[in-house]
């Protein structure tokens, strides 16, 4: 990255280098910020990880510590706090470069943090000695593994891009992915600021009108959002645009033409974090569709008993810790060249599945194309289980898909496949499952080896069940609009202090309503009660960490514990009440599911955004959300297993019935809320 920092010193300071959703920096404000940040982080130590939102602010940062000769590790804000914790112990991170309004996101990580913007002296940007990269990939299987990139083979990618995308000053690059993906930090960042261009960091792709983006790097399943949302309005894509790259995943053909039809210039690509992201890319008015084009210019690819092999400059040093990777890499995925060149992408090696017949069947491009389907979210294509010889389907349907006929569904992506490449049987997996059991990786590429546990274990657990039998409640929750807004930009101060006033009221009756299903328990309950004893000790005392946050905002707490409880939390509670004494004690059960799950799902992130849009800094008025969504992972857990020991028929009945009319009146205590707000 040093060269890229020393071409933007060299860039007009006029022009635009940088907008996003809160204003745009010149070149020349570019370099002073990067400048700043060098001085004020000239002490840091040599490993450095970085956890900042998308916006400007993380490309001042993470190129203010290239200048600084530091190894950046990019934590990626979509990975699990284990994850965040083996990287800090793989790579040696020292400290965490990170902002005010996401420091609680690494609360009970060992490392130190730092936080931007740091002291502004007005120093002279220089370049030190070359910096390197640390890239982890969430793979298909283990731990995260460091990818370790120096200068030499990233500049070498960069060189290879510039040529292939045409890259010029004029461009205005679409930034849509996360700056921690290399695809997005090589293709997205680095490569249109070295020569000139601006980077608008936009929040949907839909901004490509009103910016009259030029270029764009997506992965399948953001071009298939995007297509839908052209499609359902009926409108075709700026014009302006003459290059959007489609990388990390294989791209169905069928989903290629009909952005093609919505105006977008698709041009699909192929790489991995260990050849430095790209290995191939169709180029602007040389595409051949099927392909994913010619390799980059240095970089050499040969077919070794059907693999794809990749060897030059931009093969990484090797994996952190382990032996070099020697300027050459076996992929593990399977391809073809054709006489001109062009590269296609058969699957993975490893994933072949052989039927019964002898018929040798890659998934990848099966799974490609229902993935084309815009309500299918993930899909994975495994062998036939239970007798089975064919394939079999799991899909993770899009969250407002509603309620669909799978099975045709499935078939439609399907039907121009081979008889016997079909899938015999889909199986549908809520989200929620699908990520408690991390059956795919964070950008959507199935588990294989996980999947194929999950399905044959038997019999599924209740939790499991619970899980599935409110998919429908829980993802009508979740969309929420106020909740939505909370978890993506925040909410004022007057309505946040409202929510405060409605938590503190449905919080203090939690012991109480513990307390009365502990005395409903008769002697056959003894697990029932121990796990309800267990919460008692627990939820003692948190109705006042809601009040203190109230005080903390300048809210009265005193008004709010002697005033009357917005009539939803009060049907709220005493349903919760009424359903102790009409189906009994795990009737609670339900609550707890409801209130607990969705505190581990949202309440981190809602903190986060909500003391961002206050311009609030430190834990005073958030140790509620923080706290409590911190907590309720481990509740959640130990729930679960309650959940499971409770193995009478009857009993699981209750619990998903109840679960179910506690996902309606909660949601209804935050709709309540929304109609405060349209009335203010």
């Amino acid at each position: 990255m040093r060269n890229v920092v020393s071409a933007i010193r060299g860039c007009d300071p006029r022009r635009v280098a940088l907008s996003d959703q809160s204003g745009q920096w010149s070149y020349g404000e570019l370099v002073q910020a990067i400048a700043r940040r060098a001085a004020a982080w000239r002490v840091l130590p040599p490993v450095v990880g970085v956890l900042m939102p998308r916006d400007r602010r993380a490309v001042a940062a993470e190129l203010a510590l290239a200048s600084l000769g530091r190894t950046v590790v990019p934590l990626p804000d979509f990975f699990s706090p284990a994850q965040w914790q083996h990287m800090v112990a793989d790579a040696g991170i020292a400290v965490v470069v990170t902002v005010a309004e996401w420091q609680d996101r690494l609360t009970g990580i060992a490392v130190p943090t730092v936080l931007y913007p740091a002291a502004d002296d007005g120093s002279t940007l220089t370049v030190a000695e070359p910096s390197r990269r640390i890239i982890y990939t969430s793979g298909t299987s283990g731990q995260p593994k460091g990818v370790v990139l120096d200068e030499g083979q990233m500049a070498a990618s960069l060189a290879g891009l510039k040529v292939a995308a045409r890259a010029r000053p004029d461009d205005v690059h679409l930034s849509l992915l996360p700056f921690s993906l290399l695809l997005e930090h090589l293709c997205g960042v680095l490569l249109p600021l070295s020569v000139g261009a601006r980077v608008h960091i936009a929040l949907s792709p839909l901004e490509a009108e009103a910016v009259q983006a030029t270029t764009a790097v997506v992965v399948p399943a953001l071009l298939r959002d995007w297509v839908a949302g052209l499609q359902a309005a009926r409108r075709q894509a700026p014009a302006s645009l003459r290059l959007v790259a489609v990388g990390g995943a294989p791209v169905a053909e069928a989903l290629a033409e009909q952005a093609w039809a919505c105006g977008l210039p698709v041009h699909e690509g192929y790489g991995l974090s260990e050849c430095c992201s790209v290995v191939a890319v169709n180029r602007p008015g040389a595409r051949r569709a099927g392909t994913v084009g010619k390799p980059l210019a240095g970089v050499t690819v040969e077919i070794e008993d059907g693999e794809i092999v990749v060897s030059g400059p931009t093969v990484m040093a090797g994996y952190l810790g382990r032996a070099p990777a020697g300027g050459r890499w076996h992929t593990g995925d399977l391809g073809s060249l054709d006489d001109d060149g062009y590269l296609r992408v058969l699957g993975r090696k490893d994933a072949v599945i052989v039927t019964a017949q002898g018929r040798n069947i890659s998934p990848d491009w099966i799974e490609a194309g229902m993935l084309a389907d815009p309500l299918i979210r993930c899909a994975a294509v495994l062998a036939g289980t239970g007798g089975d010889s064919g394939t079999q389907a799991l899909i993770v349907p899009h969250p407002q898909a509603g309620e669909q006929d799978w099975d045709a569904r499935v078939a439609v992506t399907v039907r121009d496949l081979p008889a016997y490449a079909r899938p015999q049987r889909v199986t549908v997996i809520p989200a929620d499952l699908a990520r408690q059991y991390a059956l795919f990786t964070l950008d959507g590429r199935p588990r294989r080896a996980a999947l194929m546990r999950f399905i044959e274990e038997k019999p599924m657990s209740f939790y499991q069940q619970l899980l599935l039998d409110t998919a429908s409640e829980r993802e009508q929750f979740q969309r929420i609009p106020l909740i939505a807004q909370a978890v993506r930009s925040g909410v004022s101060r007057a309505l946040y202090l409202a929510f405060l006033g409605h938590a503190y009221h449905h919080v203090r009756y939690t012991v109480p309503l513990l307390q009365t299903a502990l005395q409903a328990c008769g002697p056959q309950d003894a697990v029932l009660a121990a796990g309800l004893q267990e919460y008692i000790a627990e939820e003692t005392g948190h109705e006042a960490w809601i009040l203190d946050d109230i005080r903390a905002l300048g809210g009265d707490a005193e008004a709010c514990r002697s005033g009357r409880p917005a009539l939803a939390v009060r049907v709220l509670v005493a349903h919760a009440f009424h359903l102790i004494a009409e189906d009994g004690p795990y009737a609670l059960l339900g609550m707890v599911h409801v209130l607990e799950g969705m505190s581990v799902a949202l309440a981190v992130q809602a903190a986060g955004a909500i003391r961002h849009s206050l311009g609030a800094e430190g834990e005073g008025g958030f140790s509620y959300l923080s706290s409590h969504g911190a907590l309720d992972q481990d509740h959640v857990a130990g729930f679960a297993r309650l959940l499971d020991a409770v193995d009478q028929p009857g009993r699981r009945q209750t619990v998903i019935a109840a679960a179910r009319e506690f996902y309606t009146l909660y949601g209804n205590v935050f709709r309540s809320l929304e109609e405060m707000a349209d009335a203010a």
